[in-house]
């Protein structure tokens, strides 16, 4: 198995930008937009937002699944056509079903705000499901650049109309929707006027074999990511049903910008390795397990420095990009930040299931875990607090992680060498950790001065174990 190095680290660097950039966004909007809204109109908007969520997951994700799934055996065939064709067929059938459903919500509410925030964010689903749809034909076509280049637009534009319709218009809250509505619309227009993806559709192509095919791989991926928006999302309502609007705010804006930084550089990662992953998965599943363990230990070594030094900076984070009333939720941020981490990595566990054909397997794992996260909430919310919701969804992670590896030990097939290397990390970290905890302990350290420790922290980890790092082995275009 033949590959290079440079193709990845080309290939990274276009989509780390192309992730940084709207990360950067995100984080400039959230010390904006939680100064300026408050508590309960953030618990309105993350209520809509989830249950939202769910409808798309429910309707649409598993659209994209299929995607992933079968591009590469579709273009083998020269069938790219086909099935672009029956997926635009599901997807319109979706379409309707989640406009009904929205007109009934709509018409069964009274208050104003909630009604803008169901007739955007129905809006914002529709079109963001398709944007989202054409990107993954980018990703797979190894278009990098392009990626980097119209996510970054299309980011800055976004946060521009957002702030002109608040400080300009002074639209309520709902305007936050209505910025990614207006900036979808424009991106699907653009893409149906130049195709880049070069994508066509025949409606003579929708059979039912194809349909067949596609709805029985898609239900079993639609049951396994239904389980894991359960497992982070459905403590929002256990919170409201056990607290209050207030509690669901504060919950969701720090879990947002606490999973967001980790999910950026996972899906970053996985953008980078997938073409090649995918590909030996589909052609060459036999030795796809060596393939992946390449992967998985990258993406340990590299992913364990980066969720330590953010936690142990989690206050200062909360300080700086989070409203005043909504910083007290601080200490869930590293349970937060490892969780995303671990659910990160389960990826390549998943990925193996899938193509092995494993797939009620997969979704009774993942279920027993989903009704496993939900008990906990029931239990820990109500006693103790909407904190606790952090604790339970990295528990269920945790147990997810040694469920799926206890199934298939080859992933994290690690030697001796890659064992010691990996506890020595871990030394390493801990060693840092307890540093920063003492100093900040002992003495009254700034914002600058923590920023120059971080930086030290990093340098002398890279140090460290530069030779390991740089050895670490990146299979591409195989």
């Amino acid at each position: 198995m033949a590959y290079k190095k440079n193709p990845f680290l080309k290939d990274f660097s276009w989509y780390f930008l192309g992730s940084f950039i709207p990360l950067l966004i995100s984080f400039i909007k959230t010390p904006i937009f939680t100064r300026h809204f408050n508590k309960e109109e953030y618990g309105y908007l993350g209520l809509v937002s989830i249950t939202f969520t769910y409808l798309g997951m429910l309707l649409f994700s598993w659209i994209g699944s299929c995607i992933w799934r079968y591009y590469a055996k579709y273009k083998i065939n020269n069938h790219l056509k086909v099935l672009y064709s029956n997926l635009l067929f599901i997807y319109g059938a979706s379409f309707l079903l989640v406009l009904l459903l929205s007109i009934s919500w709509y018409l069964s509410t009274n208050y104003f705000l909630v009604k803008q925030l169901i007739l955007y964010s129905f809006l914002q689903l529709a079109l963001n499901q398709l944007f989202l749809f054409y990107m993954i034909v980018i990703r797979l076509q190894g278009k990098a650049k392009f990626y980097t280049i119209f996510q970054s637009v299309r980011a800055l534009l976004s946060l521009t109309v957002a702030l002109l319709l608040v400080f300009k218009f002074n639209t309520d809250i709902s305007a936050l929707v209505l910025s990614l509505v207006l900036i979808d619309a424009f991106a699907i227009l653009f893409f149906i006027m130049i195709n880049p993806a070069n994508i066509s559709f025949a409606i003579k192509r929708v059979e039912k074999k194809y349909l067949k095919e596609l709805i029985h791989y898609g239900s079993a991926g639609l049951i396994i990511n239904m389980a894991f928006l359960i497992i982070t999302s459905s403590d929002r309502y256990l919170i409201y049903w056990f607290g209050n609007l207030e509690s669901v705010g504060i919950y969701d804006q720090v879990y947002k910008i606490s999973q967001l930084s980790i999910v950026v550089l996972s899906t970053i990662f996985f953008n980078t390795i997938n073409p090649t992953l995918l590909k030996g998965l589909e052609t060459d599943f036999k030795n796809s397990a060596h393939l992946i363990s390449k992967y998985s230990k990258v993406f340990v070594i590299f992913g364990l420095p980066v969720i330590t030094y953010i936690s142990i900076f989690s206050k200062d984070i909360a300080t700086i990009f989070l409203g005043e009333e909504f910083r007290v939720g601080y200490t869930i941020m590293p349970l937060i930040f490892l969780a995303a981490f671990v659910h990160g990595f389960l990826n390549f566990y998943e990925l193996r299931l899938k193509f092995s054909n494993q797939l009620k397997k997969l979704s009774l794992i993942v279920i027993s875990a989903a009704l496993l996260n939900i008990v906990l909430n029931l239990i820990f919310i109500s006693l103790y607090g909407y904190q606790w919701a952090a604790v339970t969804t990295t528990i269920t992670y945790v147990l997810l992680l040694l469920a799926f590896h206890f199934n298939d030990k080859k992933i994290l097939a690690f030697g001796k060498n890659d064992a010691y290397f990996i506890y020595q990390i871990i030394l390493v970290l801990a060693v840092q950790t307890l540093i920063y905890i003492t100093l900040c302990a002992r003495f009254e350290i700034t914002i600058f001065m923590k920023l120059v420790l971080g930086l030290l922290f990093v340098v002398s980890y890279t140090l460290i174990f530069k030779k390991r790092l740089l050895a670490a082995e990146i299979p591409m275009n195989i």
